[in-house]
Order: C-alpha cells, then structure tokens, then sequence
C-alpha cells in the first residue's frame, strides 16, 4: 500500500496544531508558557530538513511524523497566542504623532497595520483622530479627504524587525462608515459600539482581536483570520450579518441581552463549534434561536456564515470572551 506522505504531514500537522490550541483554549496548557515556546522556533527548520534528509531512506515516514508533530505544535501555539506578538518589533512608542479632520459624509476607513497594538473605537466628537507612533523605522502614512482616511505601515518590507507601532484611531459616531482592517502580528482592539457601518471588513494574520459591536449596525462583516484568535461581542439591539471564515485559529462570539441567531456553518472534520450545547436548533447547516421577547421590546440580530480550518467557533464560552 502506497503512503501519501504529503497528505500524512498535513493531517497530522492539523490535528497536532488544533489539539494543541484546544488545549490552550481550555488552560490545560499556559498561554504564557506558548508565547515563550516561539524562542525555538528555529526547531521548525530542523525538523522539515530532517523530514527531507530522511525521505529517500527506510526512515522517511518517521521524519515526516516528526516534522509533522514540530510544525504541529508550532501552528497550535499561533493559534493560542500568535507569533511572539509581545516581542515584534521591540517595545511599543511612547510618543505618538497625532492627525485629526472632518467627514463631510459617508467615510471610508482603510488601515493597513503591521506588527504592534491597533486601538479603534468610534467616539461622540464631530472630529476624526488618529495618533500613529514607531519605535523605530519609518512613520505611518496618513493621507485623508472629506469622504475617506487612510492609514498605512510607513514600512511594509521586512515589517517584523522594522519597529512595533502603536496606532490609536477614533471615529465619529454621527458617520456611517466603510472599514477596512488588515492587521498583521498585532494586537488588535476594535470598539464599534453605537455606530453604523455598511462594511467591516476585517482581516487579520498572526494575531489576537477583539470586536466590540454592542449597539452597532454592521450590514455586511467579513472577518477572515489566519492564525490567531478573535473575540466578538455582540448585544443590546445590535444587527450584524455577514461571513467569518478561520484558518488555524479561534473566534469566540459573547452576547448580552436578547439575541437571535441564525447561523449557517459548513462543517469539516478539522472544525469545531458547540452550538448544540448552546441550545441552538438544527436544520441541515443552518442553526437558529429567537428568543421570546416582550412587545416593544429591542432584540438583536446576527446572521452568519462560518467556515474553517484546523479551526473553532465557540458561543458564550464559559467565562466569557477575552
């Protein structure tokens, strides 16, 4: 019988690295101690130069086991904590440079960021903000017109040793909004409460989120993670619907108040949810709640599609979202 050692790599890296993660997800393992782990990174190299080393020898199924299980774990741990986010860059900037302007109408936001901490949130003043700071290497591009802003890493090449940046973005609630996120290697913190945006679109790579819609109005959300973790807060006559798709990570979704579901999640053996434990009905891929609610009474609204890979979507985890 011929063995596909590609596909055995692959299925054994996926599984090493969800088990991993869940692992995490449930503080059988410390976080910390992942974080920590990525210093030996340089075991990744040896271990797929050993798996090709071996792959013309008796031995080459064991090398493959062997790289598979070390990328495994390292895939696992980026799903828990991301890629040492804590040491990108070096230390964060304290000083940072401040820019700030009008809307005139619908907005279209577009923030392009690599490695460090990412703040925003929407605000009751007329005025747009953003402070950008580096620690090193060059500042961020701010360029903005009456109907659009954007803000771009100064420096796109070699990101990861260029200088941790430090961007605190705020946006009046008065606008109705197009936002764009591409995060990379960031921790990323999104506070959209009470205000109204046709798109979020949110992308993020290497890195940890959390997305406050509480009161909010998102016609169409499009979050598509690569290995991190997001968390999303949902709640008091929110309306959100749209599409989340997860590669090697994690989303948690909390809700406050009363909430409707309806939910379509396309399974795969590499993907996990607890929706049946959360009391959500079934009907083919489709699962659902409205919950009973006074006359009158305001009751949010999520509608989502969810995929993923080596991959889980948890429902009110117990504690809580982070």
């Amino acid at each position: 019988m011929m063995l596909h050692r590609g596909l055995l790599f692959w299925g054994l890296a996926l599984i090493t690295a969800g088990a991993v993660a869940l692992a995490a997800q449930q503080n059988v393992l410390d976080r910390n101690a992942l974080a920590g782990a990525w210093r030996l990174w340089p075991l990744i190299l040896i271990a797929i130069g050993l798996s090709i080393v071996l792959s013309r020898t008796p031995f080459a199924v064991v090398g493959t086991i062997v790289g598979a299980l070390v990328v495994g774990i390292a895939g696992g741990a980026a799903i828990a904590v991301g890629p040492g986010f804590a040491s990108c860059g070096g230390a964060e900037p304290s000083t940072p440079l401040a820019a700030r302007g009008q809307f005139t109408g619908v907005a279209q936001v577009t923030l392009d960021f690599n490695c460090g901490s990412l703040d925003v949130a929407t605000t009751d003043d007329e005025e747009w903000m953003v402070r950008t700071g580096r620690e090193s290497g060059d500042p961020a591009r701010v360029t903005a017109d009456g109907d659009s802003l954007r803000v771009e890493s100064g420096q796109n090449d070699r990101w990861w040793d260029g200088g941790r940046q430090l961007w605190i973005v705020s946006l009046p609630k008065a606008i109705t909004y197009e936002l764009y996120i591409s995060p990379n290697a960031a921790d990323t913190a999104i506070d959209l409460a009470g205000g109204h945006f046709t798109v979020v679109s949110l992308h993020p790579n290497a890195g940890a989120v959390t997305l406050d819609l509480t009161a909010a109005q998102v016609d169409t959300l499009d979050l598509s993670l690569n290995a991190g973790s997001a968390s999303i807060t949902v709640g008091e006559a929110a309306d959100v619907s749209g599409a989340i798709s997860v590669n090697a990570g994690s989303i948690e979704l909390c809700t406050h108040g009363e909430v409707a579901f309806r939910l379509t999640v396309e399974d795969n053996i590499t993907f996990s949810h607890n929706l049946e434990e959360s009391g959500l009905g079934q009907d083919g891929d489709i699962w659902s709640y409205s919950p009973p609610v006074p006359p009158g009474a305001a009751l949010s609204f999520v509608e989502l599609r969810i995929e993923g890979n080596a991959a889980s979507f948890t429902l009110n985890p117990e504690g809580g979202c982070e």
